[in-house]
Parts: structure tokens; sequence; C-alpha cells
């Protein structure tokens, strides 16, 4: 997984808090809010899913997307910072 580090994640134009939603759900939602957004802008997406881990960089690549950070936060919370290309 090729991530590309950004100094501030605080600045995204949309964030989605996740909560538990996994797999499907999670990839569907992602999805849903990215296809509203503008080439360029960015999302900061929470998980609370462990196979975030997995499925959203690998989304991300499918959908030719930038994955600019990703970064843990305790055990089980996940933030990933996507921009629409």
């Amino acid at each position: 997984m090729e991530v590309i580090k950004i100094n501030n994640t605080r600045n995204c134009d949309v964030v989605y808090d996740a909560g538990p939603a996994g797999c499907g759900e999670l990839i569907m939602n992602v999805f849903l809010k990215v296809k509203k957004m503008s080439k360029g802008e960015t999302i900061h997406v929470i998980s609370y899913d462990l196979g975030a881990k997995e499925d959203i960089p690998a989304w991300c690549r499918m959908q030719g997307y930038t994955l600019l950070d990703v970064y843990e936060e305790g055990l089980l919370m996940t933030h990933f910072i996507i921009q629409k290309n």
C-alpha cells in the first residue's frame, strides 16, 4: 500500500464517520460520499472496522483515488484521507 503522507488532515472537504459499518456497507457509503465530491477534493473517513485497513486502500487503487494518509487512533479507530482524482 502506497500512502502519500500529508501534514494537515484537518482541512478535508468532507468528513465521514463510518462507525462500525464494515465490508460492503462501508465501501458503498464511501463511494456515495466521494461520488458527490469534485475532482481534487478530499474526504476523511473514520472507521471502526478492522477490515477497513485492507478494504479502503484496495478500493482507492481500483477507483484511481489517492490515499493521502492512514493513521490509527487507539485499538479500533482508523482514519483514511482520500483525494478524488
